[in-house]
């Protein structure tokens, strides 16, 4: 009796499920060319001085990162004003100052490797996923894109399209807020030999979607991973964003100004208490890592280039790297060189 009860609430719950029909006539919806678009990072570079992380295989803490299109990410993880984790990835490589127990504490670094991200977020995330994803945006797969299927999900009153490539299925989700779609979610799986969902990598959710200037952004961002006992989880939390960074304007004194500005004073501010505090910048190398200038560097003057022959063409320059930031530089001051985590 008890089981038929059950039974009957559990179908009658199943019934009475609310469904939105859909918010267009049958074949008016949105493009796949027009999802893909919407899919795109909304800034192209942030600051977050005031986050709440929960990443439940390891820790959960205050949070403040930087983040830069594509592949730059810097973020560090405090309890109380004690570093638990600082992870730096970008075009150079990784560093991680790590101080928890899953692994032996230490300074791990070396070229770029998602290993390291998974160290920590227990993802299997690439640097350019984890930097869009941080940004308001899809990590999208890579091109040329097959469109396996779309259509709009009643119960979850959103848009789904669905695309592969080669090696892997994005299941991609839009709502659409006050007239205009939005991305807000992702599944991604490995594609299988017959063309379809194989292993789930993760899934993730922007949820509490709000203007913020001149970009859409969530109040939480959701990931998540499967694991050999449950999935793996990280949840952030946003209090204070900064969508135009010293750091992102195109010059190496911008970055180092900005990381002074961000340092401050060790006032606790990294609690929430305000948006310019970040703690343990004299310990884990926020400003950068470079080396001193030898004395009798800056009083060396610069040789004058000879001139190149009468009649000699000039030699074409080759196009400048773009320098790197020392905000996302860091190094493994007072712990010990595990070296590269990922070999």
């Amino acid at each position: 009796m008890l089981s038929f009860v059950l039974v009957a609430t559990l179908a009658g719950a199943a019934a009475c499920r609310q469904k939105t029909p859909a918010p267009y006539a049958e074949g008016a919806g949105p493009t796949p060319a027009a999802l893909l678009s919407l899919a795109a990072p909304q800034t192209h570079a942030m600051v977050v001085p005031d986050a709440k992380v929960v990443l439940n295989r390891v820790a959960r803490g205050n949070l403040a990162f930087l983040a830069q299109t594509p592949e730059r990410f810097r973020g560090s993880v405090q309890v109380s004003g004690n570093e638990l984790v600082t992870l730096a990835v970008h075009e150079d490589g990784y560093a991680l100052r790590y101080k928890l127990d899953a692994m032996p504490v230490g300074f791990y670094h070396g070229p770029r490797a998602e290993c390291a991200i998974r160290a920590v977020l227990g993802i299997d995330m690439s640097q350019d996923d984890l930097v869009a994803a941080v940004l308001g945006g899809a990590p999208v797969i890579a091109g040329p894109h097959q469109v396996i299927s779309q259509g709009w999900d009643d119960e979850a009153a959103v848009e789904k399209l669905v695309v592969a490539n080669g090696t892997h299925v994005e299941e991609l989700r839009f709502a659409l807020q006050k007239g205009s779609w939005r991305f807000v979610g992702a599944r991604l799986w490995i594609r299988n030999a017959e063309g379809g969902k194989g292993q789930k990598l993760w899934s993730l959710d922007h949820e509490g979607l709000h203007a913020v200037g001149k970009a859409t952004l969530p109040d939480k961002t959701t990931i998540k991973s499967p694991g050999k006992r449950k999935d793996n989880l990280v949840v952030i939390s946003y209090r204070a964003r900064d969508l135009d960074p010293a750091f992102a304007k195109g010059s190496a004194e911008a970055g180092a100004d900005e990381a002074g500005a961000e340092a401050g004073p060790d006032d606790g501010a990294w609690e929430g208490d305000g948006a310019e505090g970040w703690e343990g910048d004299d310990e884990d190398g926020w400003e950068g890592d470079e080396s001193p200038t030898p004395a009798d560097a800056s009083a060396a003057k610069p040789e004058t280039p000879s001139e190149p022959p009468p009649g000699a063409a000039a030699k074409p320059e080759a196009p400048r790297k773009p320098a790197l930031p020392p905000v996302f530089v860091i190094d493994g001051r007072g712990l010990t060189d595990r070296g590269d985590l990922c070999r």
